[in-house]
């Protein structure tokens, strides 16, 4: 009897082997076969990611000692109220032969680290004090960024003592009740809390200017502001308990 001729192609174990990892049961091609390519340049971004976000990291690192370096070189001249040379810096000064770098390069080339943004605080603190209150602005929401409370109280108080000269009270007063949530110090809290208070009234906003003149009373009445406060309500009329 001739022997029947099989139109398969005998395989062996180790190529079922090899073609299993290929195919499916079905005669698809594995999650691996299809998805080889895709899962190889994955990785590749994963470890490019992993390295951009250390070497941002190290470059922050960089930024911010640099940037503590420049500013602790100008601010004598902040101190000393010498505001032309503190934003500008002072070319006839130099440390290892840089000359001194004012806070205005600082802030804008430091201004995404905590140090850049207490150089963005002073700089502001300097235009608004040389009438130049549009600029200060810019400084002013630089340094609200900052991580540190204490920077950003005074960022908030400084935007909210520009808004309040362009007559936006009631944006002032916000930023006036978000400077004293900040503030641990009971003379800076009511201080701002009065501040508050003050362009609300000034808003024509009475009611929320009493709800303030109030709380400072309750929480400060013996303080300046609490005097102050009496005063805030004997102006918009109302009864003081």
């Amino acid at each position: 009897m001739k022997k029947r001729e099989s139109n398969h192609e005998e395989v062996s174990p180790l190529k079922q082997d090899q073609d299993s990892s290929v195919v499916t049961e079905n005669g698809e091609p594995n999650f691996i076969q299809k998805n080889g390519k895709l899962i190889t340049i994955a990785s590749i971004a994963v470890v490019v990611i992993i390295g951009i976000a250390l070497y941002f990291r190290y470059q922050s690192e960089q930024d911010s000692q640099r940037a503590a370096v420049l500013l602790t070189r100008v601010m004598s001249y902040y101190e000393a109220a010498d505001y032309e040379k503190a934003l500008n810096g002072d070319p006839t000064k130099t440390y290892l032969n840089e000359e001194v770098k004012g806070l205005k390069y600082i802030a804008d080339q430091y201004g995404n680290t905590d140090q850049g943004k207490i150089a963005a605080l002073y700089a502001a603190n300097s235009l608004f004090n040389t009438d130049k209150s549009s600029e200060a602005k810019k400084y002013f929401e630089t340094a609200s960024g900052s991580s540190a409370d204490i920077i950003k109280l005074g960022a908030d108080a400084g935007l909210a003592a520009i808004l309040e000269t362009e007559g936006k009270y009631v944006e002032a007063a916000k930023l006036y009740t978000s400077a004293a949530e900040l503030s641990e110090e009971e003379n800076i809290k009511s201080r701002y809390m009065f501040y508050s208070a003050l362009c609300y009234e000034k808003s024509g906003d009475n009611k929320q200017a009493e709800t303030i003149y109030r709380d400072i009373l309750k929480l400060y009445e013996t303080s300046e502001f609490g005097s102050l406060a009496k005063a805030g309500l004997a102006r918009i009329g109302t009864i003081i308990e």
